[in-house]
């Protein structure tokens, strides 16, 4: 690239101002408790300045890990002592902490609706879900007798073929589009022929950087078409930055909402406490899911608000989530935590069971490749008002349970 010779000077680099309220208050602590460390964060640049904010950081030494065109921003290792000077840049618009990220059927894919929907036909086939987890172990239900794993990111061991070393990832990635094959269908998930897109952005032990989280969202972004990625599963959360509008997280997942890809996300498990939920769930526009106990029963009058499940408003107006599904006791796939892409072996047990947001967020997934088979000209917004109008409401605070069950069956008809 051919930088213009007045540019090599940037005299307004520094400028005048002190950078006061440009770093996040979380990032500032870390600074008193990590003195003399590399720091990481998440360094925002004025829109129109993204190339020029580049060449400064890379002009002072700092590592930049990410580039982050989805939310102009950049991933960098900092020393602690650097951080007052960075803010003070003209280019930068706000420096927030890489938050480290943690992540959070057959009677609950009943209760839905969902097989009412499968019965009449719709079941995702040919719809993308991108699973944003730890990882996607090629399960007998998820590669037989088709393999509706079409593609596969690593962003933690960069390895190519699919693997989950958690299980997390897995798991979710059943309840949206299992399709029990090795259960004779008893253990389906919601849509069970849409095709999967595994992207492994945390760890073995189930948590992962901000950064590396957003940086799988631009590969979906930037993969979409290519794979027919519509919806976007995000069952992981973190405490939100001090500042909303530049909270890494709910930025990035704006973004995608914006280039046409439903996001669907976990309310939390901090319940049952007031404005508990976490980020990317604070965003405005992504689906955001709470969790509710179905009692093992296809009915919803005995349903009652999990516990866990993270309760709204986000900054004090916006109500959250958006609604419930179960989350409770959740049967779902298991996982070989040693596979490396080796021959595939039948396991012992198969199934598992798992509670929380993170498992009611695929259902509201899969119930989105449900809508887009339907049909596939609507739009995020679309379908999340379909969704927030056919909902079974609860004798509960809508902090709580948003504006209900999601009713699969209700959509159909």
């Amino acid at each position: 690239m051919i930088i213009p010779a007045g540019m090599l000077f940037l005299p307004f680099l520094f400028g005048r101002n002190r950078g006061d309220g440009k770093i996040d208050s979380r990032l500032l602590q870390k600074t008193r408790t990590l003195k003399d460390s590399k720091i990481k964060a998440i360094v925002f640049s004025k829109k129109n300045d993204v190339e020029v904010c580049k060449l400064y950081l890379e002009k002072k030494g700092i590592e930049i890990k990410h580039e982050l065109p989805l939310i102009n921003a950049y991933a960098v290792e900092v020393e602690s002592g650097e951080l007052e000077e960075m803010a003070r840049s003209d280019l930068v618009e706000y420096i927030s902490d890489d938050a480290r990220m943690t992540s959070l059927l057959n009677i609950a894919a009943q209760e839905v609706g969902a097989r009412i929907a499968n019965d009449t036909g719709y079941t995702g086939k040919g719809v993308g879900i991108a699973i944003l987890d730890t990882g996607i172990y090629p399960h007998q239900d998820l590669v037989r007798p088709k393999n509706r794993i079409v593609a596969f990111k690593d962003f933690i061991n960069n390895r190519q073929t699919p693997y989950d070393d958690n299980g997390h990832g897995t798991f979710v990635a059943g309840v949206a589009a299992g399709n029990g094959y090795l259960s004779g269908g008893k253990y389906r998930g919601i849509a069970p022929d849409a095709s999967l897109i595994g992207v492994k952005v945390m760890d073995e032990n189930g948590s992962g950087d901000s950064s590396d989280i957003i940086a799988g969202m631009q590969w979906v972004v930037n993969n979409k078409d290519k794979y027919n990625i519509r919806v976007l599963s995000v069952s992981l959360g973190a405490k939100p930055g001090s500042v909303t509008k530049f909270d890494p997280l709910a930025v990035a997942v704006d973004a995608v909402w914006d280039k046409g890809i439903i996001v669907v996300v976990a309310a939390g498990n901090s319940g049952p406490r007031q404005n508990t939920i976490t980020t990317p769930g604070i965003s405005s526009k992504v689906i955001t899911v709470g969790a509710v106990d179905d009692k093992r029963t296809i009915e919803y009058e005995d349903d009652k608000m999990a516990d866990f499940s993270s309760r709204g408003p986000v900054n004090r107006r916006l109500i959250k989530p958006d609604l419930v599904a179960p989350g409770v006791n959740i049967r779902s796939l298991a996982t070989n935590k040693e596979y490396r892409g080796t021959r595939l072996e039948e396991m012992s047990e198969p199934y598992r069971n798992m509670s929380g947001t993170s498992v009611s967020t695929p259902i509201v997934s899969g119930a989105a490749a449900l809508m887009l088979s339907m049909n596939d000209k609507l739009t995020p917004d679309e379908i999340k008002k379909k969704f927030m109008k056919n909902t079974y409401k609860m004798k509960v605070s809508e902090y709580a349970q948003g504006s209900g069950i999601l009713d699969i069956s209700n959509l159909v008809k």
